[in-house]
């Protein structure tokens, strides 16, 4: 009955008819379970095989197969009813031989063929090839199988014998169990093969199956308008879906995307180059959890690494199951790039936040201290006084003070040198500094004499302590030099009105104890009239050196010379300049600021012959030929003549005269100095002055970089230059570098003009005309495209015009100065012309 069906209700013989619509049916969720278990590609591989297995033996049904086992046998036959001819023929001429060996030769020649013989009636074998016996079955008469033929001999009427041929299987031994039949056996190999093949097919062509075929143009056209990147991955996070942005971002088209593992690309870990060890979407698969806003990199097909920000979420079934995953990114490259500069910024500005305060410190350091023994300067020391001096008129308590004097230092400079004198009163510092306490203040009170204050100390502790400090003065190793001190010692219990009064008692019982044959400790309170008597003849025994700024080069007959040079070639004036602002960097920490500033001039005036050259050898826009050599090195001459006699300085015209000796021996003339015999001034000015001329574009060649340079310093080290200056120019020039803006030479002239007028404005207390020159400047500086220097430029025009104090104005020089840099030659922020400017500044207040 249609729509019906037979339901076993009840016994095993009764039956009753239930109709179909109340048969309980698959509900979708079934469905589902039934997928869950069995995946798409199998299904689909099960009805393939099905089908095709249809199709053969449709194909066999209408015939387009041959009937192999057919033509088999009937192969069979002919062969057996021939061979039963041939024997017949032989027999019949008594040649058993011939039938025996032709039987062998049909066995040889047909591996189908396992034995054959002739059998008489009587059942005896006549004649056999192959192991006939074990091979044949007998059958009843003459009946024969596709495996065994028995054909029948005649000899007219009489039947004498009969030929037995034994063939092996008809199904040729297939080894995965044939059933004998071919339509059937390839109908189970399809099954077999076929299914296998179908799965391994399908499933890797699902992977790139375009789902977004079925999604509408305006569903796709929404997620491609998106602003971050979209991802649809299945449960085995193959990508099903991803849209434009994404595909942008990794620069790899969506079609490319499809069916790839979303974990297979290129994904990083965050500011690094490493892949990443787990993704957000494998945990969200696995677990079940949303993952918000984390941290990846992906590289992208043009070699870079973008930064994502990458949420993922579960995409689950009807039942709960989870099905894949839904990944968003968003890209943060930009804004990742902008906080690194931002952390690069920030780090830039704490550096420099620390340089300022370090700098700071090291300004209070060098503004408060002295630069050779670093102990405080008079003014810090007189700053420090003022406090004890409150604290212990207030509590009462103790306090003393020493006057030091080094003996016999004047002759020590000049036996040995002021380098020498220098490096003795390096020691003695140091010896002194290492008897006292840390409450205890220490003073470079001027030349070689210190000043200290005990703190907490009466008188004759006071002498105690001064006699251990003489007698580890006179025990010391002064590099080869044997030094004593003489030592006055007061105190707050001799009635001293004021700090100063207090310093004074303590200098008057050091001058009798220099008067009493030095190396000795005398107090105040011990001297008696003696003291009154030698207060009046003190200054001059023991006069304080470095009160006076008088200098036996005068920097305004320096600035005239400069300037001079300025007017025939203003290129030589700041080559001069940069190769003395070289000279005081390297010299810093070796040379005593008298003999930097000698170096200076030297540096500024070593080309001041020049002045005299003509303008056809001096200006010319090639090299040089070696006559045009000859007068210049005339000319060199010349200049040192003009040093000479425009300033009574030994010193200068040494450093000048042998600024072109060669370290290792000067070739042209034995006689010269070389090695150490060089002063050292002259060694460094060598140096820099090679230095500078290698770095500087000519009209002829092309400016070496620093670094070539410093390559061919070192070539020439040890026969040209110093070895050792060599090393310490290379530090100190590296350290330096990139420090300053570049500024053109006539600029960089211009400003070196300004500082030498200030100089000598200064000294004559006339601020008024450099006005004019700050206004040049700072037209210049406008050209040269240096809108911070022509600032500070318009300021010193107009604080120069109001008339303003010389402190302002050299704080505006100096300004100017270290925003001219390197290119200015000899005038940085750390050169001794603002110092000099600023001492003269005091010294004018």
């Amino acid at each position: 009955m249609v729509g019906q069906k037979t339901t076993k209700t009840k016994g095993p013989n009764d039956y009753s008819i239930e109709p179909l619509s109340k048969r309980p049916s698959l509900v979708p969720e079934e469905h589902a379970m039934i997928h869950r278990h069995i995946s798409t590609a199998t299904i689909l591989s099960i009805g393939l095989v099905g089908l095709t297995v249809a199709l053969v033996l449709g194909a066999h049904l209408l015939g387009f197969f041959p009937d192999s086992m057919q033509a088999t046998l009937t192969g069979r036959k002919g062969l057996c009813e021939a061979t039963a001819v041939h024997c017949s023929l032989a027999a019949s001429q008594g040649d058993m031989p011939t039938i025996e060996k032709a039987l062998r030769i049909l066995v040889w020649r047909n591996p189908d063929v396992l034995s054959v013989a002739v059998r008489a009636p009587d059942g005896d074998l006549l004649v056999e090839a192959g192991d006939h016996r074990a091979h044949w079955r007998a059958l009843p008469g003459d009946r024969s199988t596709p495996t065994q033929a028995q054909m029948p001999l005649w000899r007219g009427d009489k039947r004498w014998g009969t030929v037995e041929m034994r063939f092996g299987p008809l199904d040729g031994g297939h080894i995965w169990g044939s059933v004998g039949i071919p339509v059937v056996d390839l109908s189970i190999f399809l099954c077999l093969s076929g299914f296998v093949a179908y799965l391994f097919y399908l499933r890797r062509s699902l992977r790139y199956l375009d789902p977004s075929a079925v999604i509408p143009e305006r569903v796709r056209a929404v997620l491609d308008t998106m602003s971050e990147g979209v991802l649809v991955l299945d449960e085995k996070e193959r990508i099903v879906l991803a849209n434009k942005v994404f595909a942008n971002i990794i620069g790899v088209s969506t079609e490319r995307l499809l069916g790839r593992r979303a974990s297979a690309l290129p994904w990083k870990e965050p500011g690094s180059n490493e892949p990443a060890e787990e993704t957000p979407w494998t945990r969200v698969i696995r677990e079940g959890t949303s993952q918000q806003g984390v941290a990846l990199g992906l590289g992208t097909a043009s070699k870079e690494v973008r930064s994502l920000a990458v949420n993922a979420a579960p995409i689950v079934g009807a039942r709960g199951e989870r099905r894949g995953a839904l990944v968003t990114v968003d890209d943060v490259t930009a804004t990742e790039q902008m906080n690194a500069h931002l952390q690069e910024m920030l780090a830039d500005l704490k550096r420099s936040s620390d340089k300022i305060t370090r700098q700071n410190r090291e300004l209070e350091i060098l503004a408060t201290h002295d630069s050779l023994t670093s102990c405080l300067n008079r003014r810090s020391f007189f700053d420090r006084f003022d406090t004890i001096w409150a604290e212990t008129k207030r509590y009462r308590h103790p306090l003393s003070c020493l006057m030091i004097d080094v003996d016999h230092f004047k002759r020590l400079n000049d036996d040995r040198g002021h380098t020498a004198g220098d490096r003795a009163l390096r020691r003695v510092a140091d010896v002194l500094k290492s008897g006292l306490r840390e409450s205890d203040v220490i003073c470079r009170y001027g030349g070689e004499e210190f000043t200290i204050l005990l703190t907490y100390t009466d008188i004759d502790e006071a002498a105690e302590t001064a006699e251990r400090l003489r007698s580890a003065v006179e025990e010391a190793d002064c590099g080869g030099v044997s030094l004593a001190v003489s030592i006055g010692v007061s105190s707050v219990c001799l009635g001293p009105g004021q700090p100063d009064a207090l310093v004074d008692q303590a200098d008057r019982a050091l001058y009798i104890a220099k008067r009493r044959g030095r190396n000795r400790v005398v107090r105040f309170d011990e001297v008696g009239e003696e003291a009154a008597e030698g207060a009046s003849q003190e200054s001059a025994i023991t006069p304080h050196e470095g009160d006076s700024l008088d200098t036996p080069i005068p920097w305004p007959a320096v600035n005239s010379l400069m300037a001079a040079l300025g007017h025939r070639d203003m290129d030589t004036v700041a080559h001069a300049r940069r190769v003395a602002d070289w000279c005081l960097a390297t010299a810093r920490g070796l040379m005593s600021a008298h003999e930097c500033y000698v170096l200076e001039v030297a540096a500024m005036l070593h080309d001041i012959g020049k002045i005299g050259v003509p303008d056809a050898i001096l200006l010319k826009p090639g090299p040089l030929n070696e006559d045009e050599w000859k007068v210049m090195r005339e000319y060199d001459t010349m200049g040192l003549d003009i040093v000479s006699a425009a300033f009574a300085s030994p010193e200068l015209t040494t450093t000048i005269r042998n600024c072109h000796c060669w370290y290792g021996g000067s070739s042209h003339d034995p006689s010269l100095p070389k090695g150490e015999d060089i002063p050292l001034s002259a060694r460094i000015l060598t140096i820099a002055d090679a230095f500078d001329a290698m770095t500087t574009t000519r009209a002829y060649r092309r400016a070496k970089s620093q670094e070539k340079a410093f390559v061919e310093l070192r070539r020439c080290s040890g026969t040209q230059f110093d070895p050792d200056m060599v090393e310490r120019f290379i530090e100190v020039v590296s350290a330096r570098k990139g420090t300053a803006p570049t500024i053109s030479e006539r600029t960089a002239g211009q400003v070196g003009h300004l500082v030498d007028c200030l100089v000598v404005a200064l000294e004559k207390g006339d601020i008024a005309p450099i006005a004019s020159v700050a206004a040049e400047l700072k037209d210049a500086a406008a050209r040269e495209g240096l809108p911070e220097l022509a600032s500070v430029a318009r300021q010193l025009e107009e604080s120069a015009m109001a008339g303003q104090e010389s402190e302002r104005v050299v704080e505006l020089a100096t300004r100017l100065v270290d925003l001219a840099g390197p290119a200015l030659g000899s005038r940085s922020a750390d050169s001794a012309v603002p110092e000099t400017l600023t001492l003269i500044s005091e010294a004018r207040r």
